[in-house]
């Protein structure tokens, strides 16, 4: 800032980008409901649109000392919802092209429901699953939670240990429960 001479009749002049300070607040209140309608037409699903103008909101927030700095801060602030709208056109495809190829895949063998299914006396299934559970109850209860077809990331998070624990768990759990089943087939066949 400059101070005045006393002769001057100027005033003070301030530096421009304080002159062009703006609120954010009020700047993103006023442009909202544009940037809303822009995001809805390429969108088309309002919570899309909703949900990628807020994501422009924080990045325009995080960059609004540039955009004061630019020569159109309405050209620059629809750039970033531009870029939002795009990111989220980008991640909707994304999203259809994994849910297809997992729609595509068969179901994973590795369950423990079809091989649990295949075993004949369920009697026997479950005085193993007992035994497995006096022996290891973690294991039990992952081969348990498996046959109720949860992913290993899911059992980690229900039972706060990694996926891998959870997969080297069920198939500890799966041999153990084998191994109690041949026993009690074979002492079955002793009798």
């Amino acid at each position: 800032m400059t101070t005045p001479n006393p002769g001057d009749s100027q005033g003070l002049q301030s530096d421009p980008i304080d002159a062009l300070r703006v609120d954010f607040a009020a700047f993103f209140t006023s442009e909202h409901p544009g940037w809303l309608r822009y995001a809805q037409q390429r969108l088309r699903h309002r919570p899309d649109a909703e949900d990628a103008v807020q994501n422009a909101g924080v990045t325009l927030y995080r960059k609004w000392d540039r955009a004061l700095r630019s020569a159109d801060i309405k050209a620059f602030a629809f750039k970033v919802v531009k870029d939002a709208v795009t990111d989220t056109l980008r991640e909707r495809v994304r999203t259809e092209d994994k849910a297809r190829k997992l729609a595509a895949q068969p179901e994973s063998p590795d369950t423990g429901r079809a091989e649990l299914d295949r075993l004949d006396d369920r009697d026997a299934v479950d005085r193993a699953m007992a035994q497995l559970a006096e022996i290891s109850p973690i294991q039990a209860e992952i081969v348990r939670m498996r046959q109720a077809g949860l992913k290993y990331p899911q059992i980690g998070e229900a039972l706060g240990i990694a996926h891998t624990t959870a997969r080297t768990y069920y198939s500890l759990g799966w041999r153990a429960l084998q191994y109690l089943l041949d026993l009690s087939t074979h002492q079955e066949g002793n009798s």
